[in-house]
Formats: C-alpha cells, sequence, structure tokens
C-alpha cells in the first residue's frame, strides 16, 4: 500500500509537489532547530565558593544558576544574600554537584586536583576556575573571560563599562601629588596584612594611599614584624571585618598591648565583612564606600583631609 501511495504521488504533479516540500520542512527541521537551541541556550551553572557566587549573581542570567554556596546567603559575608538565598545553597561537595547535573561549576583553584574530575568529564560537567585578579587589567580581562565562559559576553560589556566610567571617576579625584599621599595599613583580625599583587592592595591605591605593607616588602599575604610597626607606623588603618577569623585566636600579634596603643594612636576605617573579600570589581564598590568613611571622619575629627579624599567623596555621593 505505502509503495503504491509512493509511486502515485511521484507522478502526479501537485502530489510530488506537497510530498517534496513536506520532506524539506522536515528535514530543515531537523537540522536547524537543534543548532539554533544549543546556540542560544545559556549553560546551568553551579557555584561553589564566596567569590565566585558574587560573580554569577552578578554576572548570570537568573535562571542559568541552579545553587550557590552556602556562604554567600550569609548576610554577614555576602552583599548579595538576599538574592543568594533564591537558590539553593550548596557545600561543594561532589555528591551535590552531580545530583543537581549543572553544565559548569565555578570553582577555586583547589578545583584543579579534584579526584572526582574524570567523573565529571563523563557526566560533560565543566570546571571553571574562577582567576584571582592581581590589578584592574586583570579585573576587567578576567572578569571578560569568565562572562564568556557562560555565555554572557554582553552583559559583561555594560557591566565592565560602567566600572571603567566610576573608576576613571576617582582617578580623575585623586590627583594628589607624591609628597601628600598618606599610608595605609591593612590589618586582619589575625594579625595578617595585604601587600603588593592583592586586591587590598588595589583598594588601598584606589582610595589614594600608599599601600603600607608593601612598602615594607610584603609581597601577597603574610604578617609584618611589631617592631617595624613601632619604629615607622603607618599614617591610617584599614580594618578587616572578617567573620570568624580562625586564626584570631592564636595571634599574639593582634592582642598586644603595643599594637593596641598603635591602633588608638592612629586613625582607622574598617572594611565590612560583606565588602572587599574577593579580588574583583567589587573591589571599586569597597573603595567608594570607604571614601565616605574617611570623609566623615576626617570631617569629625576636625583633620584636614587631603584634596584628593574630599573630591572623591563627592563624586562617589
Amino acid at each position: 500500500m505505502l509503495m503504491r501511495f509512493l509511486l502515485t504521488a511521484w507522478f502526479d504533479q501537485d502530489l510530488r509537489r506537497l510530498f517534496l516540500c513536506g520532506l524539506g520542512f522536515g528535514l530543515l527541521n531537523t537540522l536547524l532547530a537543534p543548532t539554533s537551541q544549543a546556540e542560544h541556550a545559556l549553560p546551568r551553572i553551579v557555584s561553589t565558593h564566596l567569590c565566585a557566587d558574587q560573580l554569577a549573581l552578578r554576572l548570570a542570567a537568573p535562571e542559568q544558576i541552579l545553587s550557590v554556596s552556602y556562604k554567600s546567603q550569609d548576610p554577614q559575608r555576602s552583599r548579595y544574600a538576599e538574592r543568594a538565598q533564591r537558590y539553593p545553597g550548596n557545600g561543594g561537595s561532589s555528591e551535590e554537584i552531580i545530583q543537581l547535573q549543572p553544565d559548569i561549576v565555578l570553582a577555586s583553584r583547589r578545583w584543579r586536583q579534584h579526584p572526582q574530575q574524570d567523573q565529571f568529564d563523563a557526566l560533560g560537567i565543566r570546571i571553571v576556575v574562577v582567576p584571582i585578579s592581581k590589578n584592574w587589567p586583570s579585573v576587567f580581562e578576567d572578569t571578560q573571560w569568565l562572562a564568556n565562559q557562560i555565555g554572557r559576553s554582553d552583559h559583561a560589556y555594560e557591566l565592565l563599562a560602567d566600572v571603567r566610567q566610576r573608576l576613571t571617576a576617582l582617578h580623575q579625584a585623586l590627583q594628589t601629588p607624591r609628597k601628600d599621599k598618606q599610608s595605609m595599613l591593612f590589618l586582619r583580625p589575625n594579625g595578617g596584612s595585604a601587600g603588593s599583587g592583592t586586591h587590598i592592595d588595589m583598594l588601598i591605591e584606589a582610595l589614594g594611599f600608599d599601600n603600607y605593607a608593601s612598602e615594607m616588602g610584603l609581597n601577597g599575604w603574610g604578617q609584618l614584624s611589631l617592631e617595624k610597626l613601632v619604629m615607622q607606623p603607618p599614617d591610617w588603618f584599614l580594618l578587616g571585618g572578617y567573620v570568624r577569623d580562625s586564626a584570631y585566636a592564636k595571634s599574639q600579634l593582634s592582642r598586644h598591648p603595643v599594637l593596641q596603643n598603635l591602633l588608638d594612636s592612629r586613625p582607622s576605617v574598617t572594611l565590612p565583612a560583606d565588602q572587599g573579600s574577593c579580588a574583583s570589581w567589587q573591589v571599586l564598590e569597597a573603595a567608594e564606600f570607604l571614601a565616605e568613611q574617611l570623609s566623615g571622619l576626617t570631617a569629625k575629627a576636625g583633620m584636614q583631609p587631603p584634596d584628593s579624599l574630599r573630591s572623591m567623596a563627592t563624586v562617589t555621593k
């Protein structure tokens, strides 16, 4: 029966045209539809640590995010806690990730040697290690690269254009002569500090100060000797408000009475735990927040801040 219908349809001109047209449309739909969907579908994401969460929450489309880490749902740690609470939390375990079946996992450098890497590969789960930016050029480059990985290139262009504009405004306001620059030392509750090559170094420079730790030769994260601090103290302290700093109880430096007296004798500002903890464009947000705090403190104490600090506070309002 089928063969007879096909032969009849082939020799009948109208039926043949209708048959070929239907066949053509069917093939076209089969060939093109999956390609079109693949081109426009955004990868599903699981983020496994605080800094990756904050990048995902700003860069990814809401429907892309399957889960974020529990830390980003803590208001004391994350500025985006309310947004993060809209998604299931995870502890970064392999079992959780495999159950969620994402296309991409945003992870830290520790995941490069993950024991379940072969299993992730077999399931088509790709691990994207979130870069740690060390300066402003790398912030822009790393952010754009990450956005490209999750299919959100255009969104990153808009975000980074805004960051560039605000950063330029800060730089223009911070035309301080070198001799007028003051030093600032970042101090964690455990007595640690941050020197060159860290996002804290970027933050202090963005505020128009010299990073005291970098001037003392500290590269990366570490501690400075109490003797150095006493002999040549910084002009300002930037105190890190990290939540539950486990090393605090083990640190003699942070509880030393000489350091406490030094802190009492120098002006200081505090970086909240939910700001400035990640090496990304959010360093700029922390700088804008601290500019307001610095301006308010100097005015209240009757101090004369550098011209750059007063103009920067005007820019950030």
